[in-house]
Parts: C-alpha cells; sequence; structure tokens
C-alpha cells in the first residue's frame, strides 16, 4: 500500500512540474508572439540620404522594404533636390548636415545613419558632430573625403570615373550638369539597369548645386572615429565613382566591415533587394 503511495505522489510531483514547464513554454510563445506584433520596438531607426543628381526618390523601394520589415525610416530629401525648389543662394553644405541631423533628432534613441555618393560626406560631417546618436554609419558607394576636403577634390582623384569627362556648368558655375543627359546620366548612374529604371532615374534629372560639392569638410577625427560601428557596401561595376577609388577610401576612414553589390552607381534602383538585405544583415551585426 505504502509502495502504491509513494508512486502516486512521484506521478502527481511528475505531472505538476510537466505543467509548469508547459505553462513557461506558452507564457514565452505569448511574449514572443507579442514582440512580433509590435516589429522594429528594439531595432534602430535608419536614415537614408541620397546622392547629387538624385533625390529622395532613390531611396522609395528599399524604404518599403525595411518599413515592411518593422524598421522606422526616414528618406532626407536635400534642399534643392527632386521637386525642392530652394532657389541656389539658399543651398549649402552645412544646410544640408542640418537636415539630416534634425532627421536623427527626431527619434530618442541612436539611429542607422546611411548615404550614398554625395550623402556619404554629408553623414561623414554629421556623424562627427553627433558621434553618440549613430550606432552604425554605412556609406553605400559614399564619399568619405577627409578633414579639409570635399566632394569635388575626391571626385577629381578618381581616375576610373566616367562623370568628370561629361560634367558641364552653367554660365556662373553654380550649377553642375550632364553633356547630353538622355545618353550619359544612365550611363553613369545606371548602367546595370533595366531600360525602365533607366528612364525612371532620367525622368528626376536635375542640375546640381555646385556649392556643396565644393565645401571642405570640417571635422576631427577623434569625433569621427567614435561615431558607433562603420560600414562600407562597395558597387563593383560603378561608373561615378569607381570600385577601386570606393575600397581606397574605404581603408584611409578605416573601414573594414565591407560588402559588395555586383551593380552600378544606383543599387537601391537596379537591386533594390538585394540592398535591402544587405542593409538588414548590417543592422543585425
Amino acid at each position: 500500500m505504502n509502495t502504491f503511495k509513494n508512486k502516486t505522489k512521484k506521478l502527481t510531483r511528475l505531472f505538476s512540474g510537466l505543467s509548469l514547464v508547459l505553462v513557461s513554454m506558452i507564457a514565452f510563445a505569448s511574449c514572443s508572439d507579442d514582440d512580433d506584433a509590435v516589429p522594429g520596438t528594439e531595432r534602430s531607426p535608419v536614415v537614408l540620404v541620397h546622392g547629387a543628381w538624385q533625390a529622395s526618390f532613390a531611396w522609395e523601394q528599399v524604404k518599403d522594404n525595411l518599413v515592411a520589415d518593422g524598421y522606422d525610416v526616414t528618406v532626407v530629401n536635400l534642399k534643392g533636390h527632386g521637386e525642392d525648389d530652394t532657389p541656389v543662394s539658399g543651398l549649402s553644405f552645412t544646410g544640408y548636415a542640418n537636415q539630416v541631423k534634425e532627421a536623427i533628432a527626431s527619434f530618442d534613441k541612436p539611429v542607422i545613419l546611411v548615404g550614398h555618393s554625395l550623402g556619404g560626406a554629408v553623414v561623414t560631417q554629421v556623424a562627427s558632430e553627433m558621434p553618440a546618436k549613430i550606432t552604425k554609419l554605412v556609406y553605400v558607394a559614399g564619399f568619405i573625403p577627409q578633414n579639409g576636403k570635399s566632394v569635388l577634390d575626391y571626385a577629381g582623384m578618381d581616375p576610373g570615373s566616367l562623370l568628370g569627362p561629361v560634367l558641364e556648368f552653367n554660365q556662373d558655375h553654380t550649377l553642375a550638369g550632364l553633356v547630353d543627359p538622355e545618353v550619359n546620366f544612365p550611363k553613369v548612374f545606371i548602367q546595370d539597369g533595366t531600360e525602365e529604371q533607366k528612364q525612371y532615374v532620367l525622368s528626376h534629372y536635375k542640375a546640381e548645386p555646385v556649392a556643396p560639392l565644393a565645401t571642405p569638410l570640417k571635422y576631427t577625427p577623434e569625433n569621427y572615429n567614435s561615431a558607433g560601428r562603420k560600414y562600407y557596401v562597395f558597387t563593383t561595376m560603378d561608373n561615378a565613382i569607381s570600385y577601386p577609388f570606393q575600397q581606397q577610401m574605404a581603408t584611409e576612414a578605416g573601414i573594414t566591415n565591407t560588402f559588395t553589390i555586383q551593380t552600378g552607381h544606383s543599387p537601391f534602383i537596379s537591386k533594390p533587394n538585394e540592398l535591402t538585405s544587405i542593409l538588414q544583415d548590417i543592422a543585425k551585426d
């Protein structure tokens, strides 16, 4: 009889233990479901900055992809680009940097800051001015001018670029455009794209303000180096900023976290899903 009672007690304890485990598993699963129901709660916001001769339209598909994955995303449209008609006299590199700083300040936690081409120089300046607000700094074929150098300085150092020979300036040198843009703009910026993608980029073509391109950056290497982890996404078929020159800039900046994408200068249009995947990998790194 005692033996039967002992066995009964053991079975009772066993089932009680299993019940606790089961309840715990259900509770854990419930919490996981809740977390999934509120995507992005622990993720850093993403701020995207476009390059020269483009505008916020360039990032539309990547933004949509990231938002669908639960990220808070802001795309900065630099003044004088896209549909913004700010007069050339009202445009400056400092103004561009201030726009990005305002976008970052709108979030209550550090952001992942991404810059393309000219946007690379802008995010370099911004990161050095507010390093504590940058958790990760990402260049997508972006310029990284050293202190005292401008985007135009660096563009002139790239022998592999096809952009220089087709540049033309207006009479007072306040705007820079491309000779025969219908041919040269797609050739330089998205030669790897479909005809539809080329026409999409061409439809947004607009001359570029010169003053911000010619403005030297002013920052201390110490501040820049303290601004989060840094990444570079190389565009290996790039006709605007050559792949070797991108590598040179990344090396000079001490960036060792790198990715490559087999595209021209506009991967956010020619291969937006692939670029999104890279940015998601960086966000999770």
